[in-house]
């Protein structure tokens, strides 16, 4: 019920894996968690650098160029660019 009243959207974050072993990179060793979110939870990833440090910790809004440009002018996200 609360949907119906409120703003929601999906976020995902990176989750360390803990079954894959490889020795190419930990670009394996990452899952993705999903959950749907209040915007004020879910941050627009438009900075590579933060995204690798900071991705485990918070939520992001999917990564699609037909979405981007909307996030923050709808919602209200914020940018990791200007988080930091």
């Amino acid at each position: 019920m609360r949907m119906k009243r409120s703003n929601v959207l999906l976020g995902s974050r990176r989750v360390k894996s803990g079954s894959k072993v490889s020795n190419e990179g930990d670009e394996d060793d990452w899952d993705f968690e999903y959950d749907l979110l209040r915007p004020i939870q879910v941050a627009i990833a438009d900075d590579n650098d933060a995204y690798q440090r900071f991705g485990d910790r918070i939520f992001c809004a999917p990564q699609e160029d037909v979405l981007e440009g909307t996030w923050s002018s709808s919602f209200g996200l914020s940018h990791l660019f200007t988080c930091h």
